[in-house]
């Protein structure tokens, strides 16, 4: 462990470094940031409003893409091929 006097001497140079940094460089620029307060409060915000509304179902049915291209003339392609899954790299070492 350093000595009184060891510590006073670190200190005497930490402080003309940094005033030889101050007077190379300027001033710092950025102010410190505040001091920690301990945890803040969270904003609260209110609860969304909802509406409650009945959907009713459609009148209509709806057209899957199969029956569509049969009424329409259309054409549908089907993609049955297995995915190959993406390679193993394997490092050794």
């Amino acid at each position: 462990m350093a000595s009184k006097g060891d510590h006073q001497h670190l200190l005497n140079v930490g402080r003309e470094g940094f005033a030889a940094l101050n007077e190379f460089f300027g001033p710092r620029r950025v102010p410190p940031p505040p001091p920690f307060q301990g945890l803040q409060r969270q904003r609260q915000f209110p609860a969304p409003h909802v509406q409650n509304r009945h959907v009713s179902p459609p009148k209509e049915a709806v057209l899957n893409c199969l029956e569509a291209a049969e009424i329409y003339g259309g054409a549908v392609f089907l993609d049955y091929r297995k995915r190959k899954p993406a390679p193993i790299r394997k490092v050794y070492y």
